[in-house]
């Protein structure tokens, strides 16, 4: 479901309190609420070169008449917004996000019945046997699918052989995969459709061992809400999103504090009659309650508030908070992604995960890296401004614009197999060969899925 808002012509600064739980008393600290104008536009904030080695681009604060970064009053509220997809259970959410990665193989229903997996039915995302479909609750299990049915065979987030380097051993260790429904998973990842079908094709090609360096997951956040189920928030760079922007906030190098932290909460917004504003001597600017329905929502389910009175809470956020009373113009913002995050890089006091194998670092052109202005960034993701070696994308002319993928570089995807001990020559088992021992398990009861884009006018 995507959502209209209201055309704002500003960004916006709003005055809030956070509480960890929509049930339990705000603090009592107030916070200024960071939110974009209509088009994505980011007063206080911009996006530059970053100053961290390796980086590519990064955030920087920018002073406006509304808020001085060099002597902030209040903590500064940056929130995480992009495309986002509610599942019902944490499970689904780490298979997603290992599609985003290229961590799939892609087969349909009637290679895995021949393979001995039986036949499959729908269930949410999921491709499950009869039996395991959805529990007692559900009733009958729908027809099976049509052996042509595209799924995408995915490790069991449990699997003792999950992929390594995007392979996964199907001949050793706890074999165990699950398949979702290749079509629907594009659609609530924000893939499919028209514009997008490149960067499909590009998870594709990971299992020709191409452009495996480069994946959809780098730029994601995720949150649970218990009002709805479990939220992938994913503001890559490749989807162009312009409210997409605090995504771009890199970690520090190593052994740099980051100058922001990452925390989840509600925002509740102040009114000015309210005494915490009052004893600062603040009030709500023109356009704020304006901003605030129009790039938040309320919790799901929440009472609507009276007719023309704007919803005082909004639904749980991944939120960066400045950590400094004061920040220069012209310093990058930083923050820390968390343990769970997979780097190859050191940073702040994360060790680097080794690489499997050598990658060169993209060569970008100076005069793109000159013209740059976001959300057109250059990069492998941006069509208009690829790097001059091993470019990810071209258009066709030939086909009215048509965005083609480009073959990567030989001795890269040699270099990769090398790693990995892939032996083209050797009669090694397929990559997408389904497992014979086992049928899929069965994943936990799916409620409804969906994807949807929040805060985009």
């Amino acid at each position: 479901t995507f959502r209209a808002k209201e055309r704002l012509r500003i960004s916006m600064l709003v005055y809030v309190v956070l509480q960890r739980d929509a049930a339990v008393a705000p603090n009592g600290t107030v916070h200024a609420l960071l939110l974009p104008s209509s088009d994505g536009e980011w007063e206080e904030l911009s996006v530059g070169p970053s100053q961290f080695a390796g980086a590519g681009f990064g955030v920087f604060p920018r002073s406006t008449a509304r808020l001085d970064w060099g002597a902030l009053e209040t903590p500064v509220l940056m929130p995480y917004l992009g495309l986002e997809t509610v599942v019902q259970d944490a499970h689904l959410l780490k298979l997603l996000l290992r599609v985003l990665q290229g961590n799939f193989v892609p087969l349909t229903a009637g290679e895995v019945a021949a393979a001995g997996g039986g036949q499959l039915v729908a269930d949410g995302l999921c491709a499950v046997p009869p039996a395991a479909f959805g529990g007692r609750r559900r009733g009958a299990p729908p027809p099976p699918l049509a052996p042509g049915t595209e799924l995408l065979q995915v490790a069991h987030t449990c699997a003792a052989n999950a992929f390594k380097g995007k392979v996964q051993s199907l001949s050793a260790g706890r074999g165990e995969v699950c398949y979702l429904l290749s079509e629907e998973v594009q659609g609530v990842l924000g893939l499919g459709g028209e514009g997008r079908g490149h960067l499909w094709q590009l998870l594709l090609l990971h299992m020709q061992h191409q452009h495996a360096d480069r994946n959809l997951a780098t730029h994601v956040a995720h949150v649970w809400r218990k009002e709805e189920g479990y939220v992938l928030i994913n503001a890559h760079p490749a989807f162009a999103e312009p409210v997409s922007l605090v995504g771009m906030i890199n970690e520090p190098p190593a052994g740099e504090a980051p100058t922001t932290r990452m925390i989840q909460a509600y925002a509740r917004l102040l009114d000015d009659a309210d005494p915490l504003l009052a004893a600062r001597g603040l009030r709500q600017p023109d356009g704020a309650r304006e901003a605030w329905v129009a790039h938040t929502l309320p919790p799901q389910g929440a009472a609507p508030p009276p007719r023309g009175v704007p919803h005082s809470l909004s639904e749980r956020m991944v939120l960066y908070c400045t950590t400094r009373k004061a920040y220069r113009e012209g310093s990058e913002i930083s923050v820390d992604y968390g343990v769970s995050y997979s780097r190859d890089y050191a940073s702040s006091k994360h060790r680097a995960t080794p690489a499997l194998y050598k990658v060169p670092s993209d060569d970008m052109c100076p005069r793109d890296c000159a013209r740059a202005r976001w959300p057109q960034l250059p990069g492998w993701h941006n069509p208009d401004m690829q790097p001059r070696r091993r470019p990810l994308f071209r258009k066709d002319a030939s086909c009215g614009g048509a965005i083609l993928v480009c073959p990567d570089d030989p001795a890269l995807v040699r270099r990769r197999k090398q790693a990995l001990g892939i032996d083209d020559e050797a009669a090694a088992e397929p990559l997408g060969t389904p497992p014979k021992q086992r049928l899929p398990p069965a994943p936990p009861s799916i409620a409804t899925v969906f994807a949807k884009r929040k805060r985009v006018a």
